[in-house]
């Protein structure tokens, strides 16, 4: 779908040089290497806390499951696309039963969503992960897991996603052709993650999604080409989205147009959505073009505004817009007046609703 653009972006190489094989002996302090034809599944289920796990380029047809704390599983470039056959692992049990290509699952009580055993200190970098139904990857009950310096394409549903998680990073990733979102986190009171340094691009709504989570940071990043770039939502008045520091990323030319669903309403021409967030943050970004090419419920280059009467969420409170760039957005920045304590001072800009924002 962008494939070009996916070149311009750079795939960030990164891999450790690995000396060991898979059924080879080996000392705990060498990786365990997969060649092509054969099984990374393999290789991470004979991982013990503190091995690494080293994918050799090529391409590999399967759904990896990750459930064992400590490891860390690093591609060159290594392609991950969708087996003939889901296998039957503890991550199977995915969004709707669909396939997720790299899962990091810990124990999570399937009635009540409440995570049993977190896996923890888990880091994946350097693969490309394309074509699943469910995520490209995927976090569920996570504490300092890092998601670092892959690519997501074509994933129906989400890129990368978290769930439930606490700490960490999702850092130099890349993420494209998402039904939903390019990177999405969500349901994580206690998020305490930085988001920092990835390119969303040309997904279905949104290219940076942060729902009903808190306490982190979204710096350093780049959207552009989706519906929305980056959005930061509260669900409920009783886990609002709060403080969020979205600083130092550029937003540009969100304009695609996304009509309502069962996920929420027509979206198009927005760039940063501080969606009944509270106590965030919104600063020194660039946002430039952001402008609506249909239906959308709100739009501008940075929006402030109560999510109560779209999902009984929360009215934004106690938010600071400032020293942001904003140009050529329809307008440059929307406030809809609702909640408290919302300030904005020293943005650049021209077009404001209410008028004297800017």
């Amino acid at each position: 779908m962008a494939r070009n653009i996916a070149a311009s972006a750079a795939i960030i190489a990164g891999a450790l040089a690995a000396t060991a094989t898979i059924g080879a002996g080996r000392a705990s302090a060498k990786p365990l290497v997969v060649d092509p034809g054969e099984s990374i599944q393999a290789a991470v289920d004979a991982a013990k806390p503190g091995d690494t796990v080293v994918v050799r380029p090529g391409t590999y047809r399967e759904a990896v499951c990750v459930t064992t704390d400590g490891i860390k599983l690093t591609g060159n470039g290594s392609v991950i696309v969708p087996p003939a056959q889901a296998p039957q692992t503890p991550c199977a049990s995915g969004p709707e039963g669909q396939l997720t290509g790299i899962a990091l699952f810990g124990r999570v009580n399937a009635q009540t969503a409440e995570v049993i055993d977190p896996l923890s200190d888990v880091t994946v970098s350097g693969f490309r992960v394309e074509g699943f139904a469910a995520f490209g990857v995927g976090v569920m009950g996570g504490e300092n897991v890092d998601v670092v310096d892959n690519t997501a394409v074509d994933n129906k549903k989400r890129g990368i996603a978290r769930f439930r998680s606490t700490g960490g990073t999702l850092k130099a990733n890349r993420a494209t052709g998402s039904e939903e979102a390019g990177l999405f986190l969500g349901d994580s009171p206690d998020a305490d993650v930085s988001i920092v340094g990835n390119i969303a691009w040309d997904n279905g709504r949104f290219g940076i999604f942060v729902m009903d989570a808190s306490q982190g940071s979204i710096v350093g990043n780049t959207s552009f080409g989706n519906c929305g770039g980056i959005f930061v939502h509260s669900t409920s008045a009783d886990t609002p989205a709060r403080e969020w520091k979205v600083n130092d990323n550029r937003v540009s030319d969100n304009t695609k147009a996304c009509p309502p669903d069962e996920q929420g309403p027509p979206i198009s021409g927005l760039g940063i959505l501080l969606f009944g967030a509270q106590r965030s943050t919104v600063l020194d970004n660039v946002v430039t073009g952001n402008r609506p090419t249909g239906p959308s419920f709100v739009s501008g280059g940075v929006a402030v505004a109560s999510s109560v009467s779209r999902s009984g969420g929360s009215d934004p409170v106690g938010n600071l817009v400032k020293r942001n760039h904003l140009s050529e957005n329809r307008p440059d920045l929307f406030y809809d007046g609702s909640g408290s304590g919302n300030e904005f001072a020293d943005n650049s800009c021209k077009i404001s609703i209410p008028d004297g924002l800017c």
